[in-house]
């Protein structure tokens, strides 16, 4: 973790105190005090970074905003992709930022040779000519999308005003950056597919390769044309007229495509993903072997427009979003006889309004149950846009996109938000955008399918390492721990979880507490390794004491896995707290020596050491195995004492007395006569 070198001057600027350096890497200087705003992206601002072993490479820093969910998870592949035409991340780590705002985390690129093809304040460029854009933005583009490809990865973020002129003539370009914000989180509409234009920018996900083509294909657009087309509409025009025309004919809004470049306009702007021109189609189209046109297809056209909530729909994918932003309403729309009728004489695709009658049909009506009447309409509305975006109650995103939608609601400590991705998940909504979409997207998507399934069990339990909490980690796998308990601290993997506890242990005396939602479930998830039973022992702790004891089982087995092996501080502070355990031992002797073995291994450093000597089977198997014997030997002593002092026992021994007393007596008196008759 990087932290800030406070030997500058402490002046504020604007809540940020500048005159600070911020070194990363022992080596990345960030000069706080040294801002590029024309290289600053979204809320990712941009600094100076000076390398203190190349100090002439010309290098910066984004510092990504505190809400930013950037992708961390694709930065090791890009920092090695040496030949792709990408503006490469040098470093990253989250970072002491100056102000008290936290940490954050900081992506250090090489700054690129040039500004951008298209700036973000421009309305107009120089328009590109067909060779010219074929040899300096396509050849490289595709390039690059290639070795991305080949590891399974998107971009996400490609635009004109994201690509930047790159060689000493600008006879190539570099994508921009696309891990500083979550995926396609800076995307207009424009450069969106029509599925992810629906959603809002946090809820389009990571997509697919096929995006990238598409987003390409509105630059080339852009470039060709040297302006932004349909650029005085709205975000919200712009998709409606994408629906009502499709993409190609809404971008080319009745002008005509320029020279050379309709086959690979039609090709790359394809409603279709599967029609969508990939990597194939356009190194033979850039090779000149390639001249067949995509035939563009108004998917989803109907034949008579249907009414709904006061505005007539010719389209079922418009009719879908519409359902899934007045879903209450639609439930009830589904379920009338006049639905069924539009499905019978309107709809031109018989297999659409097939699958649609059959889906609605079953179950019947839902009986008032709202999970029912909710999932009803997610499930129409897939039906009608098979590769539209989750339709849940209000909540639009892709199916991709739940765990940044997690994320963003954890963020904001949005807890509506929260619980509706939650139940979207555990009804099986995000599951049917998969399985209704047929054999070919289940076998794609079979590692979701799983997962999904997985979260659904997960979601059924209450305790502590399960729930949403599980899922928010299971879905973003570099997404920080987000415990209280770590006090602030940035802890995204999970061999810094105790090394983070045990600085604050050694700082503060103790932890905040033991026990947390997000701690617990982030172990759960981050340890790779089955901790059913010590999360079973947590959920079944029935005091304080008991529920230390469970999560140090829980630590040892981190400590075990991943160290270090030497955590004094947070072993002492356990040790002690787990003193009153050593209560449980019934044997004085030996609860005397367990409570001199705990001390002394309160010194020891070891978690898995203590934990092996609290919970050692062996021993309390002995101790109750003692335990057992002596019960016995006082509950026969307590017998036999209580049948000595009971009444029918007295009465007994005086009969049993009074008997031998007259034994005795006829004895004697038999001895004495005889006596006297022979004396």
């Amino acid at each position: 973790m990087a932290e800030a070198d406070t030997s500058s001057n402490n002046a504020d600027d604007a809540g940020e105190r500048t005159g600070f350096e911020v070194v990363i890497a022992n080596r990345y200087r960030i000069q706080t005090d040294s801002a590029l705003p024309n290289l600053n992206l979204g809320n990712a601002k941009a600094y100076t970074v000076r390398d203190d072993k190349s100090p002439k490479e010309p290098l910066f820093a984004r510092v990504c905003g505190p809400e930013s969910i950037p992708r961390l998870n694709i930065l090791n592949n890009l920092k090695h992709m040496m030949d792709a035409n990408l503006l490469r991340p040098v470093e990253c780590e989250d970072i002491a930022w100056p102000g008290g705002e936290g940490r954050r985390i900081a992506i250090i690129f090489r700054k690129p040779d040039h500004e951008v093809m298209f700036p973000a304040n421009e309305s107009r460029v120089t328009p590109l000519q067909p060779d010219e854009m074929a040899k300096t933005l396509l050849a490289p583009a595709v390039l690059t999308l290639g070795y991305m490809a080949q590891r399974g990865l998107s971009h996400r973020a490609i635009r004109a005003d994201n690509i930047y002129w790159h060689g000493g003539g600008r006879n190539s370009i570099l994508l921009g950056d696309c891990i500083s914000h979550a995926p396609a989180h800076l995307q207009p509409v424009l450069y969106e597919t029509i599925e992810s234009g629906m959603t809002p920018p946090i809820g389009r996900g990571p997509g697919t390769i096929r995006d990238d083509f598409y987003a390409l294909g509105v630059t080339v657009l852009v470039m060709s044309l040297g302006e932004r087309p349909l650029d005085t509409l709205t975000d919200e025009q712009v998709l409606d007229a994408k629906l009502a025309r499709g993409s190609f004919s809404a971008l080319m809004d009745g002008g005509r495509p320029p020279f050379g470049l309709r086959e690979l306009l039609r090709g790359l702007l394809s409603d279709d993903p599967y029609e969508r021109w990939g990597l194939e189609q356009l190194e033979q189209w850039l090779g000149g072997g390639l001249r067949s046109s995509v035939q563009e297809i108004r998917t989803g056209a109907v034949e008579r427009s249907f009414e709904f909530d006061g505005k007539e729909y010719t389209n079922c994918r418009a009719l879908a979003s519409a359902f899934g932003n007045n879903w209450s309403k639609a439930a009830k729309t589904i379920l009338d006889s006049g639905f069924e009728k539009w499905l019978r004489r309107g709809v031109t695709d018989l297999s659409l309004a097939g699958r649609l009658r059959k889906t609605l049909a079953i179950g019947g009506l839902p009986d008032k149950e709202k999970g029912l009447d909710a999932r009803k309409v997610a499930q129409a509305c897939m039906i009608m846009d098979k590769h539209g975006p989750v339709r849940f109650q209000g909540l639009v995103a892709m199916p991709t996109a739940m765990g940044l939608m997690l994320a963003d609601g954890y963020y904001r400590k949005n807890s509506k938000s929260i619980k509706l991705v939650a139940e979207a998940i555990s009804s099986g909504a995000v599951l049917d955008c998969y399985t209704l979409q047929g054999g070919a997207e289940t076998i794609i998507y079979e590692a979701e399918i799983t997962q999904l399934k997985q979260m659904q069990h997960l979601l059924k339990s209450t305790a502590a390492g399960y729930g949403v909490e599980r899922c928010l980690y299971m879905l973003n796998p570099t997404y920080p721990c987000q415990s209280e308990v770590l006090l602030g601290k940035y802890v995204q993997n999970i061999r810094d979880v105790l090394p983070a506890l045990e600085e604050i242990v050694e700082q503060h005396g103790s932890m905040p507490k033991v026990v947390d939602r997000h701690l617990v479930a982030f172990i759960a998830c981050r340890i790779k390794a089955n901790i059913d039973k010590p999360l079973a022992a947590l959920d079944a702790a029935s005091d304080a004491t008991a529920t230390k004891l469970a999560m140090l089982g829980i630590f040892a087995r981190m400590q075990s896995k991943f160290g270090p092996k030497n955590l004094p501080h947070l072993t002492q502070w356990l040790a002690k707290e787990l003193e009153l355990t050593v209560d449980r031992v019934n044997g004085k002797s030996m609860r005397d020596q367990l409570r001199d073995r705990v001390q002394s291994l309160g010194q020891s450093g070891s978690l898995v050491e203590l934990q092996n000597c609290l919970n050692n089977d062996k021993i309390i198997r002995q101790d109750e195995t003692a335990r057992k014997k002596a019960v016995k030997e006082f509950n026969d002593a307590a017998r036999e004492i209580s049948q000595l002092e009971s009444k029918e026992f007295q009465e007994s021994a005086q009969r049993q007395g009074w008997r031998i007393a007259s034994r005795i007596s006829a004895t004697v008196s038999i001895g004495t006569m005889a006596y006297v008759v022979f004396s």
